[in-house]
């Protein structure tokens, strides 16, 4: 996958980003200082193949003193152009997403377009609770349209029953509901364990190939049930408890995966730099397991990705990224970007409009 060209309209600081060609190489370096408008420009990116910010709701995309915003751009993939469209509208509270002109649902859109995003705050992807680690699975694993499905349909149905447990008398009054959570939940689990079992076979390598550091690496998944064979019996003797507390204590809401460094768990064993350097290993596996998964290269999107890394660390990075468009942002160009010729260097800086 690559993007031709992209603009932006009233996005964050952006009053106006002209259509941006992207050049053929490979790596596109976005530069600016801190504060000055990078992230929000990989953000919009991300907002233009998603249809959704990593970290913030629509509103707040939009410009100070604006109402909307509007994302184009270009992008070849699977050996098709398509012409992307993402408007929203503050006061009507409407999104907007067109491909080649034709509108389409936010849900279906959602993982049409595959990437692999790298944020400063991943460094903490163990230091902290199971839902950003349960996020990651789903944006990694959200190109597979069956796992989307299921993965939305499972969290309709745990909405109904947790409404349902609020008023039920009887097991009987939340069968239907607990019948089809088991049904979505086996599939969810199934594609978890598929890419978990993918990280934890090739981090190590991978980790030893970019730091240059030998460590035995290993990764588990962790589901949020103890049985998960046994799914539906268990909720069913879950039933005295969960009518006490009124929501479904067991499933994929619950689930979680723990990474051991030489058998002691990553966030005691490391430090962290070498945190930071095991979730881009990670980011790096993933790449390759959406590859296989979609049959085509997803971008790669590294926000400040270099910035903890000394000179020998970025080389062995750069040099084993996949050949596959590449966006990183930077407050300088370190020397070994400087050095490869193909890389294409934006300044965001005459781009941004700041607000007082």
């Amino acid at each position: 996958m690559k993007i031709q060209s992209f603009s932006a309209h009233q996005f964050r600081n952006f009053k106006d980003i002209n259509p941006v060609e992207f050049p053929e190489a490979p790596l596109l370096a976005i530069l600016a200082p801190n504060a000055s408008g990078k992230t929000n420009f990989l953000e919009a990116i991300v907002v233009m193949l998603r249809g959704k910010s990593f970290r913030a709701q629509m509103k707040d995309l939009v410009m100070w003193g604006e109402d909307s915003f509007v994302i184009r751009g270009d992008v070849e993939h699977a050996g098709e152009n398509s012409l992307l469209a993402i408007e929203y509208k503050a006061q009507l509270k409407n999104l907007r997403i067109e491909e080649n002109s034709i509108p389409v649902s936010p849900v279906t859109f959602f993982g049409r377009y595959p990437f692999v995003l790298f944020l400063p705050e991943d460094t903490f992807l163990f230091n902290r609770g199971p839902a950003g680690r349960r996020n990651f699975m789903n944006t990694s694993l959200a190109s597979s349209q069956k796992y989307l499905a299921n993965i939305v349909q499972y969290h309709r149905v745990l909405r109904q029953r947790n409404a349902a447990l609020k008023t039920a008398q009887s097991i009987d009054d939340i069968a239907v509901w607990t019948q089809l959570l088991v049904l979505h939940a086996q599939d969810v689990w199934a594609h978890r364990q598929a890419f978990i079992s993918y990280l934890g076979a090739r981090v190590s390598a991978i980790y030893e190939d970019l730091f240059s550091e030998k460590l035995d690496i290993s990764i588990s998944f962790i589901p949020g049930a103890s049985h998960v064979e046994s799914f539906q019996e268990l909720l069913f003797d879950a039933w005295k408890y969960e009518k006490r507390y009124r929501y479904t204590m067991y499933g994929p809401h619950r689930d979680d995966f723990v990474a051991h460094v030489n058998g002691k768990v990553a966030e005691d064993a490391m430090s962290r730099g070498q945190l930071r350097g095991l979730v881009i290993a990670i980011k790096v596996v993933a790449y390759g397991y959406i590859k296989q998964l979609t049959g085509y290269d997803p971008l790669l999107l590294f926000d400040e990705v270099l910035s903890e890394l000394d000179a020998v660390r970025q080389k062995n990075l750069l040099a084993h990224l996949p050949a596959t468009q590449t966006i990183l942002t930077c407050t300088t160009i370190p020397d070994e970007v400087k050095k490869r010729s193909d890389v294409f260097v934006l300044d965001v800086r005459p781009l941004t409009q700041i607000n007082s």
